[in-house]
């Protein structure tokens, strides 16, 4: 089982913010050894982001769509309507995938390709 997927982020509580707002829960925010903050999020049947802020450390995210985290959410509509009045960037606006299911992408604060799916598809 995967136990989580680590990123470097600019700002922790923008991820936190972005990331919380699409279901996820803060399960830590620590400081490390080295100085570094560390940010988990905990998201519903296990899965889990890391993140690290850090001094110095910059995010360098593909801009391509293949490199993406992917997330199901239960109200797809309402979360893309909640980002747009955000002003989150969309690279692909709401569409259906070759199966026929809803989704969308999305850039997290860091650049990073969201994939938004719903729930049950």
């Amino acid at each position: 089982m995967l136990k989580h997927v680590s990123f470097v982020t600019a700002d922790a509580d923008a991820a936190a913010a972005f990331y919380t707002g699409l279901g996820a829960v803060v399960s830590k925010d620590v400081l490390t050894a080295e100085g570094f903050r560390r940010l988990v999020l905990s998201f519903e049947g296990g899965g889990k982001l890391q993140f690290f802020q850090a001094a110095g450390e910059r995010p360098s995210p593909d801009a391509r769509w293949m490199e993406h985290v992917a997330l199901h959410l239960s109200d797809l509509h309402g979360h893309i309507e909640r980002l747009k009045t955000q002003g989150t960037v969309f690279t692909r606006e709401l569409s259906l995938s070759p199966s026929g299911n809803p989704l969308a992408f999305v850039l997290d604060p860091d650049g990073r390709q969201v994939e938004l799916l719903q729930a049950g598809g």
